[in-house]
């Protein structure tokens, strides 16, 4: 199947999590389509991208300060999450910022126009982390960008063999089979 079956995970049940690294090419070419699709699912159904904090059971310094200053930018001026993503790929994958380097994330937020963002990094919660850290092992996510849907089914990019038109389609399609099995 090119899709996986995961054990359910039932407060996800009405949710559609897109998981992404911002050293991720893949993530950077699909966020505007990610963010599109998201964009278009039933009413009653929630999305939202969520950083992937390691790839192994090792905690990476710099996946955790990218995705603490997601969560910056997400608490203080959400409407900016896209341009903030923009800006991130950009300066880590074409201007080699370090991950591990907080000039790289007050840059991007300067950039993407996310005033007072020292203030927001220094009010993420820790639980924000934690449930991120949790959902990455419910999921078992291996590789960027995955989504899991309606908490009951994950999809990769790999999984379509890099096809972005079909893994939007066996998203969406999943999603389906998870609406209209809840109803039945």
């Amino acid at each position: 199947m090119p899709y996986a079956e995961v054990p359910p995970v039932g407060e996800d049940a009405r949710r559609c999590i897109a998981f992404f690294q911002f050293t991720c090419p893949h993530c950077r070419d699909l966020h505007p389509s990610l963010v599109r699709w998201g964009r278009s699912l039933p009413r009653g159904v929630g999305f939202e991208f969520m950083p992937v904090l390691s790839p192994s059971t090792t905690l990476d310094r710099g996946l955790v300060m990218a995705a603490r200053a997601w969560y910056a930018v997400a608490q203080a001026v959400p409407a900016r999450l896209d341009a903030f993503a923009e800006r991130a790929y950009a300066l880590v994958q074409d201007g080699r910022m370090s991950l591990e380097a907080g000039a790289t994330w007050e840059a991007a937020a300067r950039q993407a126009g996310v005033g007072d963002f020292a203030r927001a990094w220094e009010r993420v919660p820790v639980d924000r982390l934690q449930r991120a850290m949790e959902k990455l092992a419910a999921y078992r996510i291996q590789s960027t960008p995955s989504f899991a849907i309606a908490g009951r089914y994950m999809v990769t990019l790999d999984d379509t063999q890099g096809d972005a038109e079909l893994f939007l389609r066996l998203a969406s399609g999943l999603l389906s089979k998870a609406i209209s099995s809840r109803s039945s």
